[in-house]
């Protein structure tokens, strides 16, 4: 390999782990880092007809044998749940396998599809992960826009 596709190579790693701004919730832990692809200040653009992708870390506060993504999108001051696809997020887990334990680090990976049906708007989305007592184990918010590529 020489210098410059070297040089491609690891800016390529660089960009796309750049952590990427959030607001914590009022329940629930904050993750310790956030990972949008492509994203590293706010809003996050998110472009119609194509996958989200992102990756976030965080602490298990206590056991759980689950853990149940809640997506909650804010539009215009009002607040609905996203049909979210994947009912058990430990299936996308990248370097953990459910039961989680106390104290356990984790990081989750995302894909979520950006449909062309999508109305181009600023939103505010909430990602948490519930554990098998339905408490909230980590929550965050995130600024986006919905747009054409």
């Amino acid at each position: 390999m020489n210098f410059v596709h070297g040089f491609i190579l690891a800016a390529f790693l660089v960009t796309s782990t750049q952590s990427t701004p959030f607001k914590t919730c009022s329940e629930g832990a904050a993750p310790s880092d956030v990972r949008v692809d492509g994203c590293t200040k706010n809003p996050c653009t998110l472009y119609r007809g194509t996958n989200a992708t992102a990756e976030w870390d965080f602490i298990v506060n206590e056991d759980t044998k689950v853990l149940k993504p809640r997506v909650r999108a804010t539009v215009m001051g009002a607040t609905v749940n996203y049909p979210f696809p994947q009912k058990n997020a430990c299936i996308s887990l990248k370097n953990a396998k459910c039961p989680l334990d106390a104290g356990e680090n984790v990081t989750y990976q995302l894909s979520m599809p950006v449909l062309k049906a999508y109305p181009k708007i600023p939103l505010t989305i909430e990602f948490a992960f519930l554990d098998d007592k339905d408490s909230v184990v980590v929550c965050f918010k995130l600024a986006a826009r919905v747009a054409d590529k």
